[in-house]
């Protein structure tokens, strides 16, 4: 219990609460190390004690200790999110390379995640990043592939050959979807759609491609054409109550990654892709 459960959970809340500095700071090309926590609203630093991943933010029922301005519920969220990430990977890999792997990955994907639902956009280098830590795990494989003397489809190839995948099937669709954009704000006579012109951004190109690496050509398919459908719920609900069009996607392409990440192959066969 405590090696499969708390001792992941509390590690995974604890990077979790990294997280939450990186989801405040990177947007504002601020430093993820100086200065130490602080309230956003007062700028009083936060005490240790006051800076324990879901046990702190329960005790202060969610507001700064100096300031007593409410946090947000999100910090806890993230911590409890990605605490139970790391129960779920730790049980499936053990300490294994594809733990650490698919623990960067998913902690990447709840740190755009949260940038987009805030900005609509996320810095272009977290995914440059993310691309370079998947393809330092496919050169991994692949040393360990030859020294077991593999040296066909070495996970370094695929993995190139995936991102390229990625990159092109997300910008097509992209090219598809501004044409048909263009045409409907010019029959329209608007010049964009609450401020966007673009039907698919480049973040969501670049995201695919790093799906690409990390979990292959076909989950990028599959992850492309689910996300819409968990979408949709949102963008009802935005539409009615905030008269919007305007979606946050980022989230919803994570969630279809994890979705297939964890059902991927019954997916692929079900629609007769394996």
């Amino acid at each position: 219990m405590f090696l499969s459960v708390i001792l992941p959970f509390t590690i995974g809340a604890c990077i979790g609460s990294f997280l939450n500095v990186c989801i405040y700071r990177l947007p504002k090309d601020l430093s993820i190390v100086r200065p130490s926590s602080f309230c956003p609203k007062c700028k009083a630093c936060i005490k240790w004690y006051d800076n324990i991943p879901i046990l702190s933010y329960i005790i202060l029922r969610g507001k700064c200790r100096s300031c007593h301005t409410r946090i947000s519920f999100r910090y806890l969220i993230v911590e409890l999110i990605t605490g139970l990430l790391f129960v779920f990977l730790y049980n499936k890999f053990f300490l294994s390379s594809d733990f650490f792997k698919f623990a960067f990955f998913f902690s990447l994907l709840i740190v755009v995640s949260a940038i987009d639902i805030d900005y609509h956009a996320i810095p272009v280098y977290l995914c440059f990043i993310g691309v370079v830590v998947g393809l330092f795990f496919a050169l991994y494989d692949s040393v360990l592939e030859l020294n077991a003397g593999i040296i066909y489809n070495l996970a370094i190839i695929e993995a190139l050959k995936n991102l390229i995948f990625g990159f092109g099937f997300t910008y097509f669709f992209k090219f598809i979807g501004d044409i048909g954009l263009a045409l409907y704000l010019a029959l329209r006579k608007k010049d964009s759609i609450e401020g966007e012109k673009e039907a698919i951004g480049l973040g969501d190109v670049d995201f695919m491609g790093m799906v690409g690496v990390f979990l292959g050509a076909k989950t990028v398919v599959v992850t492309f054409f689910i996300a819409p459908f968990i979408a949709l719920f949102y963008s009802v609900f935005a539409l009615i109550f905030k008269k919007s069009h305007l979606i946050p996607y980022l989230p919803y392409l994570s969630i279809a990654t994890f979705i297939t990440f964890i059902w991927g192959d019954s997916i692929l066969k079900f629609i007769g892709l394996m």
